[in-house]
């Protein structure tokens, strides 16, 4: 456990010490907030919700989404009560203010969670996945963001991808199952 932690933090520094500048920093700081609630989601998923056609993708992201709030806010956070990266360690400099725990990140796990369920209704109605592909890279980004703005770990980030996707899969088999001609 002792080397992954120490893992974690050599990722942290290299990120925060190396790669940080003044022209990515923006960018960084605009993908992270693009996350901030699943806010970006909850809106492409409402907006997949006004056609019959696209119902189905609106409903499974939506479902995804209040089951990863439960499980990742809501049980897990509380239960690992990790500290941020910036609390624990002098040398790790956050770029946003970042309360509450870090285990699992938040953001990865909407943002994967939101993005996998897209994908998998996208694949099961056989349609092109331009936009699933889209989805699963702006996900990618944002959870790489946070690492860039060094308010979670990378298994934070990696946990909270992981559960997400797990969570899609759930979800959508039960919805596909339970709605097959959606």
């Amino acid at each position: 456990m002792q080397q992954i932690l120490t893992v974690d933090h050599e990722i942290l520094y290299f990120i925060c010490h190396w790669l940080r500048n003044d022209f990515l920093n923006p960018i960084m700081l605009f993908i992270t907030h693009l996350g901030d609630g699943g806010a970006i989601w909850i809106f492409i998923a409402l907006i997949f919700l006004l056609k019959k056609q696209t119902r189905i993708f609106g409903i499974s992201m939506l479902v995804s989404l209040l089951v990863g709030l439960i499980v990742g806010n809501m049980i897990m956070k509380p239960f690992f009560a990790r500290p941020r990266p910036f609390e624990t360690y002098e040398d790790i400099i956050n770029l946003i203010n970042q309360g509450g725990y870090s285990f699992p990140s938040g953001h990865s796990l909407s943002s994967f969670t939101a993005s996998t369920s897209f994908y998998l209704c996208a694949k099961y109605k056989n349609i092109k996945l331009n936009f699933a592909r889209a989805f699963l890279v702006l996900a990618t980004l944002i959870a790489l963001s946070r690492l860039y703005v060094c308010v979670h770990y990378p298994t934070d980030v990696l946990c909270g991808s992981l559960i997400g996707v797990i969570i899609a899969v759930i979800v959508v088999k039960i919805i596909i199952k339970r709605f097959p001609n959606s």
